[in-house]
């Protein structure tokens, strides 16, 4: 049996990415990156990642099962500074590591 995965990754002092064995969390104190409900089995979700000044825009919701995305149930969107891009991308590359 795989062991339990836990990963936090502060993406400033407001907003926390969590993976949590197979799903994955957005929190916001402020709420103005987190819509509806910011939580996701790693089989569901979706990610697009764009370039964006030197860092990346990074929206997130359901991954449909043609690879479209909807946004109805919950999304995120935010950017990324130049220097926090690789631990981001790390982050989900652990939660595409965590679908099995």
């Amino acid at each position: 049996m795989r062991e339990r995965e836990y990963v936090e990754y502060w993406l400033d002092e407001n907003v926390v990415l969590v993976l949590d064995n197979r799903v994955v969390e957005i929190f916001d104190s402020t709420q103005q990156t987190v819509s509806g409900r910011p939580r996701w089995h790693v089989s569901h979700i979706g990610v697009d990642a764009k370039p964006r000044g030197g860092g990346l825009r990074v929206k997130i919701g359901a991954r449909l099962p043609d690879d479209s995305m909807s946004y109805l149930s919950g999304q995120a969107v935010f950017d990324v500074p130049e220097d926090k891009v690789p631990h981001v991308l790390a982050f989900f590359d652990r939660a595409k590591l965590a679908r099995g």
